[in-house]
């Protein structure tokens, strides 16, 4: 059976001594026979205005016994606390893919764009559409208006599916990432 983990930087440190980097490293429920595979998202974050809006989140060390979970920024965002939610799926569950993309993979962050997407295509195909869902990993939006993002799915087979980070109105998306 699959397990889930979570992560928050509070588990570590306070809210009120923000840092660039946290990390934490977590132990499965259980001794794997080889490395499992992990799937995680952002579920929370609590960040100062003003500034531009940086996360990074990412996992690794990833053995079969233990993870380092990690949730980061850069530059002069400050953020105060974020949290993670992580699927730990294994190694012999065939029945769940996992993979990421970024909106770097389609232009570079200093050329922002509104509106990303991507057509995915499975390492192999299932027998019917099956349920497909993502999280947003990283994202880079610009400072003086209000944050919107979203990550979603659409024309989903049982080939693959078209993955989009988008935001609207007045908000800068230099870069995301969504798994």
């Amino acid at each position: 059976m699959s397990a889930v983990s979570s992560f928050n930087t509070q588990d570590v440190r306070l809210w009120n001594n923000p840092q660039t980097q946290t990390s934490k490293t977590i132990n499965f429920p259980q001794t794997y026979v080889a490395t499992p595979r992990l799937a995680w998202g952002i579920n929370m974050l609590d960040m100062k205005c003003g500034t531009n809006l940086r996360v990074r989140t990412y996992n690794d060390q990833v053995d079969r016994q233990k993870y380092t979970a990690h949730a980061d920024t850069w530059a002069d965002t400050t953020l105060y606390s974020a949290g993670i939610h992580t699927l730990v799926l294994k190694p012999a569950n065939l029945d769940i893919l996992t993979g990421q993309f970024s909106t770097e993979e389609d232009h570079p962050w200093n050329q922002p764009k509104p509106q990303t997407s991507r057509r995915i295509n499975f390492e192999r195909p299932f027998v019917t559409p099956p349920k497909v869902v993502v999280f947003l990993k990283q994202f880079d939006t610009g400072s003086g208006s209000s944050t919107r993002l979203k990550t979603y799915t659409s024309d989903i087979d049982a080939k693959g599916f078209t993955i989009h980070i988008d935001t609207w109105a007045d908000t800068t998306l230099y870069s995301a990432t969504a798994g």
